[in-house]
């Protein structure tokens, strides 16, 4: 079979693609908007020989249920943005998908894409790991929800196991007085992939401290990392910038970037602590404005 043209198949419910996949368990592979697989296709990265493309199980809705806000694994960086749910409750999130390369990527690349490519400079992962957003994964046996910071196991590899199938991603809704922040350093203003990116999320309790903390990190390790060791340094304080630089420094400690073609492994390291400091204390000017 030629590797550039496999047989392709847009099923209508779930339960014929876990057939599908169970039937090509070696040779079938999940397409969406296929913004980084068709490339790799062509490059033959990729060879498959069944595309199982979901685009007929309506995984694009972004909905509110109660405590949480689910979106669809289908749902476009484009739909994201221009969800008032989203806007209103997850702001780190809609700068993470605001960042993602360019109009036409973002109209066709989605959210379940996005993360089971896997990469550890995925822009979504790091605010989604900050919200404590659940992975919800459904297979033959049925479903189950999985923390996104525990999704990766990788760089290209997640917990997914053969014939399952990420549907949607669940967003608690966060408490009162929570503030969060998405910033990412790359080689040029636009269209870049993270040299190092951070996602902090700060919650105050009635005293004014810190009743949690979220940090997620891109580009620094294998895979999207949470630094619980840096979260814990803000916990319990009341903020202020000496707080911050002390969170952004274990943040820093807690990372082992590598050296690549867009960075050495030690300016990351030093940018890790820069960027969490920065947004902490973005996140925390934008709460005492509100």
């Amino acid at each position: 079979m030629d590797m550039n043209k496999p047989e392709y198949l847009a099923p209508e419910t779930l339960e014929q693609a876990f057939e599908a996949l169970k039937n090509n368990p070696d040779g079938a592979m999940i397409i969406a908007g296929g913004t980084d697989m068709v490339p790799r296709m062509r490059a033959g990265v990729f060879t498959p020989e069944l595309l199982v493309d979901l685009r007929l199980l309506g995984l694009n809705e972004i909905r509110d249920e109660g405590e949480w806000i689910s979106i669809g694994a289908s749902a476009t960086h484009t739909d994201i943005l221009e969800s008032d749910l989203l806007g209103e409750n997850y702001p780190a999130l809609i700068e993470a998908a605001c960042d993602v390369a360019g109009p036409p990527i973002r109209n066709r690349g989605t959210l379940g894409g996005n993360l089971v490519n896997a990469s550890p400079a995925a822009d979504l992962a790091t605010p989604l790991i900050a919200y404590d957003a659940l992975a919800v994964i459904s297979g033959k046996s049925g479903e189950r929800d999985v923390p996104i910071s525990r999704f990766f196991t990788g760089p290209g590899k997640t917990i997914l196991e053969v014939g399952e199938i990420l549907v949607a991603v669940k967003v608690p809704k966060p408490p009162a007085r929570t503030v969060a922040k998405f910033t990412k350093l790359g080689k040029r203003k636009a269209m870049a992939i993270a040299v190092v990116s951070a996602a902090v999320r700060i919650s105050l309790d009635d005293d004014g401290k810190i009743s949690q903390a979220r940090i997620g990190l891109g580009s620094v390790a294998p895979v999207p990392l949470r630094v619980q060791e840096a979260e814990e340094v803000l916990e319990g304080q009341k903020p202020d910038q000496e707080l911050f630089a002390k969170a952004g420094q274990e943040a820093s400690n807690g990372c082992s970037p590598i050296t690549d073609l867009r960075s050495t492994g030690d300016y990351r390291k030093k940018m890790v602590a820069v960027l969490v400091r920065r947004a902490l204390a973005e996140a925390w000017e934008n709460l005492q404005a509100e």
